[in-house]
């Protein structure tokens, strides 16, 4: 709060060098003839502030981002292993040296030490540097097309009703809120398939945990999880909203229903890929998004899954669980949230 003050009294100092407005005893007065100078420069402020919030806030998250981008790479290893995670400091996999923390530091400590341990001076696997950054580059995509672009891509009733600066609602907004809740789903999504990567099976406790944080923004917005099938967006603490609560619980349920159903399929199929790791990515996109949504990213997954097992059939070799369903599911959510508004829209239950 400091810091907006200050930059709110450098924008004044500026305004004030430039003619827009004086300075009194007690306040900040308004110049009655402004130079031209000044006029332009009136007319651009609001851009240019807001054009440096947008940067400021984008890499913020960013640098959010490859903070959980490097416990990403701690739950990766750690809990297929079944190692501790909370309170295990990190060590070299090699010389099994404790890792200090300035050279723990998210993308930043990988490039300084060129991939290598500061005592052993063995290679670090380039992995860690991609998924921090992968995270990292994530949350500042999902910010942007989400808060910044005011939802430009979810449903048509899930935008803002007029196209203003992002800032005027944040951070009360409701693309906060769609933002934070598409953060969960894509982190636990991309913790699924890396550990589906390492061949590894994805432990049910973590998948719960993912769900219980959606059950808790849930109870804080019921609209989030059902964008695509609401009329108006509920206020918290009216009767819609408590409504909408209990209808967006339904459409979580029927989404996982959708999604037991899609993995006893994939398992008599006998799809190329590991069932476990599998249905709990089809879980959490069914119980985040509902079952419309889970649709079309099954059609989707299983659309490049059955592409790859033939070409593995025409290329005469094995087309073992090297892309795996999980990967396929990843990549369909990015790209139903990036066209989610022109997709057809569809209601639920279909037969109500």
């Amino acid at each position: 709060m400091r810091r907006c003050v200050r930059l709110s009294g450098c924008v004044r100092e500026l305004q004030c060098r430039f003619g827009i407005y004086r300075k009194t005893s007690n306040s900040w007065e308004r110049q009655s003839v402004a130079t031209p100078i000044a006029e332009e420069l009136e007319y651009r402020m609001p851009d240019l502030l807001s054009l440096l919030a947008t940067l400021v806030f984008t890499l913020y998250v960013f640098a959010f981002g490859a903070c959980f981008g490097s416990f990403l790479n701690v739950i990766v290893w750690r809990i297929p292993r079944g190692l501790p995670i909370a309170f295990a400091r990190s060590h070299c996999p090699h010389c099994n040296t404790m890792i200090p923390g300035s050279d723990n530091i998210p993308i930043v400590g990988w490039l300084r030490l060129r991939g290598r341990c500061r005592f052993c001076r063995q290679q670090i696997s380039m992995r860690y540097l991609v998924v921090e950054t992968g995270v990292a580059l994530l949350f500042a995509g999902l910010f942007l097309l989400i808060v910044v672009s005011q939802g430009a891509t979810l449903p048509q009733h899930g935008q803002a009703s007029q196209f203003t600066n992002w800032l005027t609602d944040f951070p009360n907004g409701w693309t906060l809120q769609v933002f934070l809740h598409q953060c969960v789903l894509g982190y636990a999504l991309l913790a699924i398939l890396l550990m589906d990567q390492e061949r590894s099976e994805t432990p049910w406790s973590f998948s719960l945990f993912m769900a219980a944080l959606h059950l808790g923004l849930v109870c804080w917005n019921p609209a989030i999880n059902q964008l695509d099938q609401l009329t108006q967006r509920p206020t918290l603490g009216s009767p819609l909203a408590l409504a909408s609560l209990s209808a967006s619980l339904n459409y979580s349920l029927s989404g996982g229903v959708l999604a037991l159903v899609l993995g006893g399929l994939a398992r008599v199929l006998k799809l190329p890929c590991r069932v476990r790791n599998s249905l709990q990515a089809l879980l959490l996109l069914g119980v985040f998004l509902g079952p419309i949504v889970l649709a079309w990213a099954a059609l989707i997954a299983g659309t490049a899954q059955g592409m790859q097992w033939l070409a593995g059939k025409l290329r005469a070799r094995p087309s073992g669980p090297v892309l795996g369903l999980a990967l396929h599911l990843f990549c369909a959510w990015l790209i139903i949230l990036c066209s989610w508004r022109w997709w057809p829209r569809a209601e639920w239950p279909p037969w109500g």
